[in-house]
C-alpha cells in the first residue's frame, strides 16, 4: 500500500494517539454478543504464499480455500477496480472457511466518482453483489481519494444517507483537512455515528493523523501497514493491543484487523505475532495462522 509509505521510519513517531473522548460517550448495546476480532491481510493470491501457509504446489484457483483456513477475513482490494457478479461472489463463498468473512471495498468508480457512481447506477450493482456474500459478508468500505476534502463532504454524506441501512459499512477519510480541523473532524465522525457507519483506522508511517481512535459504534476496521517486520511493528502491534483492551472493556463487540505489509508473506508472521499478544493479554483462544515445517515447504523457483 503506498499511502503513507515513507522509504525512512527512523524519525516516525509511532505512539498511538490518546482515545477520542468522544469515544467514552457511546452506548454499547450488551445485546451484539462477545468481543470478536478477524484478523486478515489484503491478498489471498499470492505465490509467496505457497510452501509457507499453501501445502506446496497449491493451484491458483485454490489459493482463497487455504487463505481462509488460515486467516478469518480479508480486505478485498480486487472489488474496488470490478464489480463482482453474484455469481463469482457465490464462487468465492463456496470456497472459503464457513466462518470466513469478506471485506470488499467500494468500487473506485463509485468512491472516485464525482456523483458517487450514481448515473451508472454503480451502487446497486455493488450492493447487489455483496448482499450474495450473505452470512459471510464482513465489513464493506469506502476508501475516499486522498485529494477529496471536506469542501466536497455534503454530496458525500448524502449519498451516505442513502446506503442501505441492513448493510454494514466503513468510511476511510484520507485528506488531511479532514483532521486538521476539530471541528471537521468531530461533525464528519459525528455523522458517521448518525447513520450506524463505523470508521477505518489507517496507522501508516506518513500519515499519523489518520490514525484517529475515533469510534462511533461497537465495530471498528484497523490497516495496519508494517514495514517489513522492522522492530517498529512489533512494538505498534502490542500498543494495539492495549489499545483493543481497553475498547473492549468499554463496550466494543467487532475488530476487522487488516495486516499490510510491502511482502505479503510478511504479514503472516505479524498476524502470528498479533494472534498471541491477543491472546495473552485479552485471555482470548484465537488460533493464529500456521507455517508449514521446513521439510514440506519448498523453493518457488
Amino acid at each position: 500500500m503506498e499511502f503513507g509509505k515513507l522509504k525512512d521510519i527512523s524519525q516516525v513517531d509511532f505512539t498511538l494517539p490518546e482515545d477520542d473522548p468522544h469515544n467514552r460517550l457511546l452506548s454499547f448495546s450488551k445485546d451484539e454478543g462477545d468481543f470478536k476480532i478477524y484478523i486478515g491481510s489484503a491478498r489471498w493470491g499470492e505465490r509467496a504464499l505457497v510452501g509457507k501457509i499453501y501445502p506446496p504446489k497449491t493451484a491458483a484457483r485454490d489459493y482463497l480455500f487455504y487463505y481462509s483456513r488460515q486467516f478469518d477475513t480479508i480486505e478485498m482490494n480486487t472489488t474496488h477496480y470490478r464489480i463482482p457478479t453474484v455469481a463469482v461472489v457465490e464462487e468465492w463463498c463456496e470456497k472459503a472457511h464457513p466462518g470466513f468473512l469478506f471485506c470488499p471495498k467500494v468500487p473506485q468508480m463509485i468512491s472516485h466518482s464525482p456523483d458517487f457512481g450514481q448515473y451508472a447506477q454503480a451502487t446497486e450493482q455493488f450492493v447487489a453483489a455483496i448482499y450474495a456474500f450473505e452470512q459471510q459478508l464482513g465489513m464493506p468500505f469506502l476508501q475516499l481519494p486522498p485529494d477529496f476534502s471536506p469542501q466536497m463532504g455534503r454530496l458525500f454524506f448524502d449519498y451516505l444517507r442513502k446506503w442501505p441501512r441492513d448493510l454494514p459499512l466503513a468510511v476511510e477519510f484520507r485528506h488531511p483537512n479532514w483532521f486538521s480541523n476539530a471541528r471537521i473532524k468531530d461533525r464528519a465522525f459525528d455523522l458517521l455515528q448518525e447513520m450506524g457507519i463505523s470508521p477505518v483506522i489507517t496507522d501508516t508511517a506518513g500519515r499519523r493523523d489518520v490514525v484517529h481512535q475515533r469510534l462511533t459504534n461497537s465495530k471498528v476496521l484497523i490497516r495496519f501497514v508494517g514495514n517489513r517486520l522492522h522492530a517498529t511493528d512489533y512494538l505498534r502491534i502490542d500498543s494495539w493491543v492495549q489499545r483493543l483492551k481497553q475498547w473492549r472493556e468499554t463496550g466494543l463487540k467487532t475488530v476487522f484487523f487488516i495486516v499490510h505489509q510491502p511482502e505479503e508473506n510478511y504479514c503472516v508472521d505479524l498476524a502470528i505475532y498479533l494472534v498471541k499478544k491477543l491472546n495473552q493479554t485479552l485471555d482470548m483462544q484465537i488460533a493464529p495462522p500456521r507455517i508449514l515445517p521446513i521439510g514440506k515447504q519448498q523453493s518457488l523457483f
